[in-house]
């Protein structure tokens, strides 16, 4: 079995941008005992490893690369993971057992903390909120340097900030999400702590229109996404209900029927649809479809009218409308239809406009 206890040694140490120096100033050893620990020429003892672990905050077993424990940890944590998935408030000895087994882990620390998040908020308590920010607290700062993006350090940050929101540490959650908002992760959250907080400035209405508008083309990159998967395996009456859906999202924020750049994205989910309805042997329907998409197409190509107004807030979007599927309307048919890439289905658009 293969360790990995020099390669972690290093890494470790260079996360903590710490030199072979400090590092061994810190243990009480010498630099060169250091050197052959990372050369792989010689191993620390037992107990050393036990200090170079709680120096790395991490347990001795991650330290060594040895995964031994993986299968026993990977059971206590789905144990946690199915208490909260019961609403099962029986576990919290166990999840303390588990954290005093593992103090180190990550994994349990983190299914522990969102035990604790997760009953603490539904039944407003404080003294589990307050263990739980502790836990995100101590999760955040052995974040495993492989993890996935979405469980990592700025996720916790969110999760911590919104448990001070709840204690009514309101003020710190807000300068904690203000501090690591880094490309404006957070400005949904921040808009909507300010707001719950009764703040009525044109700040607060700013912050949760910014958050809209990344929200928004999250969705529209998302939902158009599922059409292309969905083309893509031939799922075809899900194409059908999901640029249905989009088309239908699109009409229903827009403030007025007047052309805006909504009108280019919707013109793709009419020809997406009609693709579905064309595999599907519905012609007509197809041809209905894609008449549809060039009407709208002529209307807004016509208008030159590039904003996007929405019902929910007295402003106007720039478009900033650089749409990888082409600047005018009749551009962004031409490119779905060669995204769907099926000469069939592009011959009867051709037919439709001779």
């Amino acid at each position: 079995m293969e360790l990995r206890l020099a390669e972690n040694i290093k890494r470790m140490r260079k996360e903590r941008a710490l030199t072979q120096e400090a590092l061994a100033d810190a243990l009480g050893v010498t630099v060169g005992a250091v050197y052959k620990w990372e050369a792989n020429l010689s191993s620390p003892e037992l107990s050393m490893l036990v200090r170079i672990a709680d120096l790395f905050d991490t347990s001795v077993d991650t330290l060594l690369g040895y995964e031994v424990a993986d299968n026993r940890k990977q059971a206590i944590t789905d144990r946690i993971y199915g208490y909260i998935a019961r609403k099962d408030r029986s576990g919290f000895e166990d999840v303390e057992s588990a954290l005093g087994k593992y103090p180190n882990d990550f994994g349990v620390i983190m299914a522990a903390a969102n035990l604790y998040s997760a009953f603490g908020t539904e039944d407003r308590n404080r003294d589990l909120q307050k263990r739980a920010i502790a836990l995100y607290n101590k999760a955040s700062r052995i974040v495993p340097h492989d993890i996935d993006p979405q469980y990592g350090k700025t996720s916790i940050i969110g999760n911590i900030a919104f448990l001070y929101f709840l204690i009514d540490e309101k003020d710190k959650a807000l300068s904690m999400l203000k501090k690591h908002n880094e490309a404006g992760v957070f400005n949904t959250k921040i808009g909507w702590l300010y707001s719950m907080k009764g703040d009525t400035s044109t700040d607060c209405l700013q912050q949760l229109i910014s958050g809209f508008w990344a929200i928004n083309s999250e969705l529209i990159n998302t939902t158009f996404g599922l059409i292309y998967y969905y083309k893509n395996v031939g799922e075809l009456n899900q194409l059908k209900i999901t640029a249905r859906w989009m088309f239908e999202y699109f009409d229903g924020i827009r403030k007025s029927k007047e052309p805006c750049f909504f009108d280019k994205l919707s013109c793709s989910c009419l020809v997406s649809e009609s693709f579905a309805y064309f595999k599907s042997g519905d012609p007509g329907k197809a041809e209905t479809l894609l008449l549809d998409a060039r009407k709208l197409a002529e209307k807004y190509d016509s208008s030159h009218h590039d904003t996007m107004q929405i019902k929910l807030f007295e402003h106007q979007g720039e478009a900033g409308s650089y749409s990888l599927l082409g600047e005018t309307a009749n551009e962004t048919i031409d490119s779905t239809l060669n995204m769907i890439g099926d000469r069939k289905f592009s011959a009867l658009w051709k037919n439709l406009n001779k």
